[in-house]
């Protein structure tokens, strides 16, 4: 089944799915540096592939992307060329809790708000969002949520752990390989890509994007829309049981 984005649908059409499946699933991301072999918009076009291929599992609708998210550790002035850090906290709660209260109005009862992005200053902000807005249900999930079960912690951390995230090293890298392989340009991809945020676990501290491959990407993504499709299916039948 094709992906159901908000936008194409005309009211008379959204009102009838609506009726059906009223679960809306919002992508959130950022413009953000993903090292040079990376398009800035990984982490935003990231979550509107999994949202919609997750839509096309279950036939609920996908809400226009944000990619307004928070980005404080990358910042350009440390020579992360590309990353909007500009977005303050308040306005991304402002704009998530305002976009709550108009997709309750268009009859929505339940929202998945989706992030490619990982930072707990984002994560907050979206968060406070959904409390101001007791109307409808929310849910707020991350790439990660999707394969938690499956994740592979090694005692080496130099050796790629199974299905454990990163930023633009083979985790992230795979995953743009499978759903976005002209984005992607491995002749570009560093030996290693070095990060030193404050309270980063040590497995994302370095990572080697040029293990990625399509191939690591597809079992990511069949494991991480299986578990999805099966969430929003049990999250539809509690809404038609109430």
């Amino acid at each position: 089944m094709k992906a159901i984005r908000l936008i194409e649908q005309s009211p008379k059409a959204l009102k009838q799915i609506i009726v059906e499946k009223p679960l809306l699933l919002i992508p959130i991301g950022t413009v953000e540096w993903h090292a040079d072999h990376l398009p800035l918009g990984v982490d935003s076009l990231l979550s509107v592939a999994l949202c919609e291929e997750i839509s096309g599992q279950t036939g609920c609708v996908v809400a226009p992307m944000l990619s307004c998210g928070i980005c404080r550790d990358l910042s350009p002035e440390r020579g992360f060329f590309g990353t909007v850090d500009t977005i303050q906290e308040q306005t991304l709660s402002n704009v998530v809790a305002d976009l709550l209260l108009g997709y309750t109005k268009m009859g929505f009862r339940q929202t998945i708000l989706f992030s490619g992005h990982f930072e707990m200053e984002h994560f907050s902000a979206i968060i406070e969002g959904m409390k101001r807005v007791s109307s409808m249900q929310t849910i707020f999930m991350t790439g990660l949520d999707l394969t938690r079960d499956k994740i592979q912690e090694l005692e080496d951390v130099s050796l790629t752990w199974p299905y454990v995230g990163d930023h633009a090293g083979e985790w992230e890298t795979s995953l743009m390989l499978y759903f976005y392989p002209d984005l992607v340009h491995m002749e570009d991809a560093p030996e290693t890509i070095e990060l030193d945020m404050e309270g980063l676990p040590g497995y994302i501290r370095r990572r080697y994007p040029r293990r990625a491959s399509q191939a690591y990407g597809r079992k990511l993504q069949h494991a991480m829309i299986e578990y999805g499709a099966d969430l929003l299916r049990k999250k539809l039948a509690s809404l038609s049981l109430g």
